[in-house]
């Protein structure tokens, strides 16, 4: 089958084309799907990069959106049928033409989604999905502080603190972000963290605050978190006793609950660009910077 591969870790030249990629066997508890679109996240190129490590074994197949149609399905396997349109995100191996994919990662996509938004928000807003409703467990009355609103897990997390019903959503931002942002929903308060302070802006603090950027950033937020409040991260680590971490523990059920706001649209996708999937158009994606949107590329 076609795919493309990282025959190393480094630059977008690791990335290469290969047709004579074998077809994935699944296992009882397993579907095939036949992929119709795989989206870019920072986490993609990371991996790429070697950020996450380079301890697996190169050549392999990276990527970790799935969208697509079932084609097989395992003989343990009974909430799913061949035709199936899905989503899910796996850990590597989206960038090829079939992905083997647990059942119980697996969500169905609502008849009114397409398949590019569906891959633009199995990893990213996923995550930003879970950090509110889960690992913040946002309630309503709350005030949340959101650093970094303009990538995928903000923009979405924004989106479900509005939800959840939070009193006051703040969230940082640099540049072109500030405006998207401002743009995007006016009841937001864009705090532009380059020309001012988050003390001056959030003068009586937050409840709770999602951490996407880290560092010092994380250290300079604790000073507008009240006494009783918690801050989630994603990125860093500290020894205040109100901070905690966290990843994304995807599920079938949470993607399924996450698509069916998409699909209600109550969670707006911002796609950025669309492209065929190819080698060339991969590596333009996995190049590029301070996107606002998601990048997606589709087999169709």
């Amino acid at each position: 089958m076609y795919a493309i591969e990282m025959n190393n870790y480094g630059d977008v030249d690791v990335l290469v084309e290969t047709t004579t990629a074998p077809k994935p066997e699944i296992k009882p508890n397993q579907l095939l799907v036949k992929q119709h679109a795989t989206a870019i996240d920072p986490y993609d190129v990371k991996f790429r990069q070697g950020l996450m490590g380079s301890e697996r074994e190169v050549p392999l197949i990276p990527g970790s959106s799935v969208a697509g149609e079932v084609v097989a399905i395992g003989t343990e396997v009974t909430d799913f049928l061949i035709g199936d349109r899905v989503a899910a995100s796996p850990h590597l191996k989206s960038y090829a033409e079939y992905v083997a994919l647990s059942h119980s990662a697996v969500a169905k996509i609502p008849e009114n989604v397409s398949y590019s938004q569906a891959a633009a928000v199995v990893l990213g807003a996923q995550t930003g999905y879970q950090m509110i409703t889960k690992d913040l467990n946002l309630q309503p009355g709350e005030s949340v502080l959101v650093l970094g609103g303009s990538g995928s897990v903000g923009l979405t997390a924004l989106q479900i603190a509005k939800l959840r019903g939070a009193s006051d959503i703040y969230t940082t931002a640099i540049g072109h972000g500030v405006t998207f942002l401002k743009s995007f929903d006016q009841t937001i308060h864009v705090i532009d963290s380059q020309n001012q302070s988050l003390v001056t802006a959030i003068p009586n603090g937050v409840d709770a605050i999602l951490d996407l950027i880290g560092g010092e950033n994380l250290i300079t937020a604790l000073q507008v978190l009240k006494p009783s409040g918690r801050l989630v991260s994603i990125v860093s680590n500290n020894e205040d006793e109100r901070v905690t971490n966290a990843y994304l523990k995807s599920t079938g059920k949470q993607l399924a609950d996450l698509l069916k706001l998409v699909s209600d649209n109550q969670i707006k996708v911002v796609l950025a660009e669309v492209l065929p999937f190819n080698v060339e158009n991969l590596r333009k994606f996995q190049s590029a910077k301070h996107v606002l949107g998601k990048l997606v590329l589709t087999f169709e």
